[in-house]
């Protein structure tokens, strides 16, 4: 086993999706006949199954649901073949899994009973209200999991009984120009990301028909 498999035992292998193949397609990636496609180590099926946005995902390691989230390996939805890596629009791995909840703590404990270590967290007023944010590792992908920040004495938002969701996903593309340059009006302009060095740019998911929020960033820079 490689070091990196060893510190980060749980990949993200599968992610099922309810979208279909040419809402993608039109987003510039190489979708096969069976609605697949690969951003690193993660393969991707389209299941068109007339309401888009998440249906399931797999770790490796890892049995059962994650509070709520359900695994995606029913039936027919996962083809062990690897597709194709590279599409025509530059874009090559998963930055991270946006994972929402109306209860930090209830999803914390429920991540860490399944064995994923807490990787590290903050809490932060960049999108509005005061929001807490916890990383995990899945592999080569983060999940970032967000939620009101309850902490006794803050500011923060009281916790919910929301299900935990896909709330959306971070793409890396290795040239964030080059692919804002090949999706023209289905892509917004690159601007600073919160991490320093990086860039991010939003995919018009809308119009392109696909039903998570998207968002393409630059390479890391280390």
């Amino acid at each position: 086993m490689a070091a990196s498999e060893a510190k980060h035992p749980y990949q993200l292998t599968h992610l099922a999706l309810g979208d279909s193949p040419a809402a993608w397609r039109r987003a510039g990636f190489d979708v096969d006949r069976a609605g697949r496609f690969c951003l690193g180590r993660t393969q991707l099926r389209c299941l068109d199954v007339g309401t888009p946005g998440f249906v399931g995902w797999v770790l490796d390691g890892l049995t059962g649901g994650l509070d709520g989230l359900s695994r995606g390996d029913d039936g027919d939805q996962l083809v062990d073949t690897t597709p194709t890596t590279t599409h025509p629009n530059g874009i090559s791995s998963i930055d991270h899994v946006v994972v929402r909840t109306g209860d930090c703590a209830r999803t914390i404990d429920a991540f860490r009973s399944a064995g994923l270590e807490v990787r590290g967290g903050r809490t932060t007023t960049s999108y509005g209200s005061p929001m807490r944010q916890t990383f995990f590792w899945a592999g080569d992908v983060i999940i970032e999991l967000v939620g009101p920040d309850s902490d006794p004495g803050g500011a923060g938002e009281p916790t919910t009984d929301e299900r935990t969701s896909i709330f959306g996903l971070a793409l890396v593309a290795d040239d964030l120009d080059a692919t804002a340059a090949f999706l023209g009006d289905a892509m917004g302009s690159p601007k600073d990301a919160v991490q320093q060095g990086r860039r991010i740019a939003g995919l018009r998911c809308r119009d392109l028909g696909i039903g998570l929020p998207i968002a393409v960033m630059s390479p890391h820079t280390a």
